[in-house]
């Protein structure tokens, strides 16, 4: 947590931080509140720092909320970002903010400095259907995160990647089941019965199915998605590398395709894009043929269901955000019977 005493302005907390960490040499001015992330807070600081830092960058530090904070201290989500930026990012040709610094909160290492894009960039809307060009740039960045560690290793061993496919996830089930308990009646008003049914169901085999799965296995972004993307003068900059990880490649994939498009138009597009990406992966070294990444993104499509069941029964109640769960949730559940995936439930 950065902010000292109850009265104390949380800005002011900032700047003091910020100016140990920056030290001589450079000079805070303006700082303005960003985001309010579930575990993480992001602010646009305009400085003056020499020819070596630019007039503004966004700085991301852990959450005001100390049990928030806490929580991600214990899940390694800022260390994993920390490592991301600092060791993996400049060995990817992914288009990400650049990176400056590390900031240390409570001798932790724990926020970090980045590119400030607030000018040129914007972040999609989620509750719209997103542009062909969008979601195929965001494609082209997971190909070139996926390829250059396609089944490594040495990078499997990593224990700083974040795990929840291929492997026991006990906890995220817990979390699944007490959440949906608590959530279902609210958000049910919005969600067709034939989609409750498929969210019912992988609820109760989530487990299984995630333990199931099986390679190739490569990194992974894990929360995948509109509302972790940047666009602006032909970039498509990708955001939040807290989870990232090592699991199926199709997960991030399936995740994007289900939640950018309403289902008449992601039917549309799936397969062809699917295409895309293999012809990518191969473009940078990878042999992977259609039809067992086809069927690879089958088996993935409960990606949007276990990603966003879990949080329903802790995130902040609002009109929008229940609007985006039953979109989501709605469009994550129609993927599952298009591609006919309860199959791979039933297995396991």
């Amino acid at each position: 947590m950065v902010s000292e005493g109850a009265d104390r302005d949380p800005i002011d907390g900032v700047r003091a931080l910020l100016e140990r960490s920056f030290g001589e040499g450079v000079e805070v001015h303006e700082i303005s509140p960003l985001g309010i992330g579930a575990s993480a807070d992001s602010y646009r600081v305009s400085l003056d720092g020499g020819e070596r830092w630019p007039n503004s960058v966004v700085v991301k530090l852990p959450s005001q909320d100390v049990k928030a904070a806490q929580t991600a201290v214990q899940l390694g989500l800022y260390e994993r970002e920390v490592w991301f930026y600092e060791q993996l990012a400049g060995h990817l040709d992914i288009d990400v903010p650049q990176f400056y610094q590390i900031v240390e909160v409570d001798g932790l290492r724990s926020g970090v400095v980045i590119e400030d894009l607030s000018g040129t960039t914007e972040v999609p809307d989620q509750l719209q259907n997103a542009e062909v060009s969008t979601v195929r740039g965001a494609m082209s960045n997971l190909a070139r995160l996926q390829a250059p560690y396609w089944n490594d290793a040495a990078m499997s061993r990593e224990p700083r990647l974040h795990r929840r496919l291929g492997v026991g996830i006990p906890h995220i089930v817990d979390r699944m089941e007490k959440s949906w308990a608590s959530s279902r009646d609210r958000l049910s008003g919005g969600i067709e019965r034939p989609h409750m049914r498929v969210i019912d169901t992988f609820v109760e085999k989530a487990g299984s199915w995630a333990q199931a799965l099986s390679g190739p296995f490569s990194l992974t972004h894990h929360d995948y998605r509109l509302d972790n993307i940047l666009l602006g003068q032909g970039r498509t900059v990708v955001l939040d590398w807290q989870t990232v990880g090592w699991g199926p490649p199709m997960f991030d994939v399936a995740y994007l395709v289900a939640t950018s498009w309403e289902p008449q138009l992601r039917r549309q597009h799936e397969r062809t894009l699917i295409r895309e990406h293999v012809d990518e992966l191969e473009a940078n070294g990878v042999e992977w043929d259609f039809e067992s990444a086809w069927q690879a993104y089958r088996r993935s499509s409960f990606a949007t269901l276990l990603m966003l069941v879990p949080p329903t029964g802790s995130v902040k109640q609002d009109a929008r955000t229940d609007q985006m769960y039953k979109r989501l949730l709605s469009f994550g559940a129609q993927q599952v019977l298009d591609v006919g995936a309860l199959e791979f439930l039933e297995e396991a």
